[in-house]
């Protein structure tokens, strides 16, 4: 037995396997989940979910309060070091909100109200601050790693960075003054070269768990004695983006006919293999405000051809299908969906040339610009809240960025302000069943699915729990050898 695959299988060290390693060490500048994955073990954010994604909890913060929704106060817990020895207090969080401004945005002002107090301002209104500030995005850093060169991963988590190589991301135990330290005493993230190889990794025990899994290492997995495999509908949707600005497809009816030109059902089966459900909502059904009285998108290709009429439209429409053959975990096979979607189209007298770009940078560049008609596109829930996944989509104010059909509507920017502006709850939801309602009726994307995501870990494995974003905190872990 070599050194590496002795450590690998140490019953102290945890080895999670991925297929690509993470694209930032620093997570207000990161995006992706294996980012996310490693620096919600190192680092901690004001506010986190629960387990169940019901409701926020402290974990940096120890309360807050708020009367507007716009003026905010954290009371932050005290006592807490980062792994750099510096205190955690109200300076460090107004540095890291100014910051978090610069790299990501962030639109809030901070001040120190005390030591331990901080008041946040936003420009507006915002019932879904909490949910923004439980991402592992906005998670807390020593201020002093902000000027350090290379990785700036130094929090105030339950493992801190201890290397960075190509492929291998090394976290050790940090003992932190009056808690209990983690089991493990090493977490692992080993890039592996391919979904064979993550699959015989699991099937031997020198991979312990595995971020979410693409269908083709499922199959390789699934029934292995040795591995245990978790599956749940992912907070992701995948949808046909419709450029609301050129042609035919500027009219609503129009709209309409592609998205009941799709069979939804056949999407599921042949292209997820079954692992997934169809979509009718621009949310995916596990986030609160998902509308449960919207109607279910039928597949009806001679009512799509009697739309099609009724927009002058009788000898039916042409249009180009931008694809790119660069997978994404709610696009597992985007040049195999591209044509399943061009078939179903095409029954109903919608006629697709397909046009493939030739990287993810340059058809995501297209996508935004909008040069382009149709596009295969996708969303993930970063939040438990359906602000961060409707008004990225659907508000016009986000046309030129994460808009990408540039749909324009005075009625459902309304809408998205007053469920973001509301204190109350049900009141939310109200507006957010009305939005859903809308988009049904000007169809300006079409929903067709929500794919399932899967966690594979060896059965060893106890106190693992996937948050409700699908990230794994691995403080509560340890191997039962």
């Amino acid at each position: 037995m070599t050194l590496l695959v002795a450590a690998l299988l140490a019953a102290d060290t945890l080895v999670v396997g991925v297929l690509e390693g993470p694209a930032s060490l620093d997570p207000h500048r990161a995006t992706d989940l294996v980012s996310a994955a490693v620096a919600v073990n190192v680092c901690e954010p004001l506010v986190r979910y629960r387990d169940d994604g019901s409701r926020p909890e402290g974990a940096l913060a120890a309360a807050w309060a708020t009367l507007d929704s716009r003026t905010w106060t954290f009371t932050l817990r005290e006592g807490v070091r980062f792994h750099d020895g510096r205190a955690f207090d109200a300076d460090a969080v107004v540095a890291n909100l100014a910051r978090l401004r610069r790299e990501r945005g962030f639109e809030a002002a901070a001040a120190r109200l005390g030591p331990a107090h901080v008041s946040v301002t936003l420009p507006q209104p915002n019932a879904a601050l909490l949910a923004t500030l439980s991402q592992p995005y906005f998670c807390m850093l020593s201020p002093a790693s902000f000027a350090a060169d290379g990785p700036r991963l130094v929090g105030t988590g339950p493992f801190r960075l201890d290397s960075a190589a190509p492929g291998e991301i090394l976290l050790v135990r940090h003992r932190s003054p009056g808690g209990a330290p983690p089991r493990l005493r090493r977490v692992l993230f080993r890039r592996l070269p391919s979904e064979e190889a993550l699959g015989a990794g699991l099937a031997a025990g020198t991979v312990d768990v595995s971020l979410s899994l693409r269908p083709d290492t499922v199959a390789r997995v699934q029934g292995h004695p040795g591995v245990a495999l978790q599956s749940r509908t992912g907070l992701n949707l995948a949808f046909l983006s419709l450029n609301n600005e050129r042609g035919p497809l500027r009219e609503p009816l129009v709209r309409q006919a592609v998205a009941r030109s799709i069979d939804r059902e056949g999407l599921v089966r042949e292209v997820l293999g079954g692992h997934g459900e169809p979509a009718r909502n621009p949310l995916p059904p596990a986030l609160w405000g998902y509308g449960r009285l919207t109607r279910a998108l039928p597949y009806d290709p001679d009512g799509a051809r009697r739309l099609l009429a009724r927009a002058g439209h009788a000898s039916g429409v042409e249009a180009t299908l931008l694809t790119v053959d660069a997978p994404r975990p709610y696009l597992p096979t985007p040049l195999r969906l591209a044509a399943r979607v061009r078939d179903d189209l095409a029954r109903a007298g919608v006629r697709l040339r397909l046009v493939q770009a030739p990287s993810w940078p340059e058809y995501l560049r297209r996508a935004t610009e909008g040069d382009y008609d149709l596009a295969l596109l996708g969303w993930e829930a970063d939040t438990m809240d359906p602000n961060d996944f409707l008004s990225v989509l659907l508000s016009s104010a986000a046309v030129g960025t994460t808009n990408r059909s540039r749909y324009r509507s005075r009625a459902m920017d309304a809408l998205l302000e007053q469920a973001r502006h509301g204190t109350n709850q049900a009141e939310r939801r109200r507006r957010y069943d009305e939005a859903q309602e809308l988009f049904q009726k000007d169809m300006p994307w079409v929903p067709l699915y929500h794919a399932a995501v899967f966690t594979a870990y060896r059965r060893t494995l106890r106190g693992l729990t996937v948050g409700p974003t699908g990230i794994m905190r691995f403080d509560r872990v340890w191997k039962d050898e």
